[in-house]
Formats: C-alpha cells, structure tokens, sequence
C-alpha cells in the first residue's frame, strides 16, 4: 500500500523559503548594507543581461532594458571596457498591495564588461527599440608596423 502525499505548490514554497532566508540574513546585515544585494542574491551583477559578438569589422553588444527609457540610459567606453548604467523606477504600488512574488528588477544596474578587441568609440552608434539597447562599436584598424631609419649622431 502506497501513501500519497499531497503537497502545497513548489514553486509557491522555494519563494516562501527565499523570503524566509532574505528576511534571516536582512536581519544580520541589515537592508541598508551595502553586502545586503550579494548577500541576498537580489544585487545588479547580472543585470541587465547581455549578448556580446563580434564581426571582422565591429565589436556587438545587445543588452535587454525592458521598461527604461531611452534617456536613462548612460554609455561608456574607456579603453577595452564598455560600461552601461541607469536606473529602473520603481513603479509597484507597495501600500496597496500585497505582494507575493517580486521577479522584476528595480534600481540603479552598474554593468562593465571587457570588449574582445580595441573599439573607436568616436564612430560607436547606440539604437534602443522595444527594450532592448543595440550597441555597434566598429573595430580600430590596426596600425601597419613602420620602419625608422636610423642616422648616425654625428
């Protein structure tokens, strides 16, 4: 004889034990602690995600932006590093509802990644459409090496 055992919904007890785990280590490090979003796993390391390729001519990147706006959004290069940031609003209505699940990201992302080749950055075109950000940075041409003659100092 076999005894069949009904549980709640898994998915609904893995969240359930998450929270009991955030709620454990906020209470250790508080929610005001920088170490509190790698702690908690909720952090902007991996965020926003991103595709990077690369042709002969030019250095790719897509990055997945949903609900910014094309201004909250910053772009830098600096040497062979591409940095992005900007902020995601939160825009959840906390004091009328209550809240069982919260999977979208909200905040300040930070993200830097290293290029696989030196860019011109001057010619780099950005285009964002439907949520999601196009970066093309065209490839530096690499300079041919030269010969220098060398004179007498005489």
């Amino acid at each position: 004889m076999f005894l069949i055992r009904r549980r709640g919904n898994p998915q609904r007890e893995l969240g359930q034990l998450q929270n009991d785990m955030d709620r454990m280590l906020q209470g250790v490090f508080g929610a005001d602690s920088p170490l509190w979003p790698a702690v908690s796993g909720r952090g902007n390391t991996a965020w926003p995600k991103l595709d990077v390729s690369e042709t002969e001519q030019a250095v790719h990147v897509s990055a997945e932006l949903p609900g910014l706006k094309q201004e909250e959004i910053e772009i830098e290069v600096l040497a062979e590093t591409l940095h992005l940031s900007g902020e995601k609003k939160d825009e959840r209505v906390v004091d009328k509802h209550n809240f069982h699940s919260v999977e979208r990201k909200f905040g300040r992302f930070d993200r830097s990644i290293a290029l696989p080749a030196e860019v011109d950055a001057k010619n780099a075109e950005a285009t964002f459409k439907d949520g999601v950000l196009a970066i093309t940075l065209p490839k530096l041409v690499p300079v041919a090496a030269q010969k220098i003659t060398v004179k007498s100092a005489t």
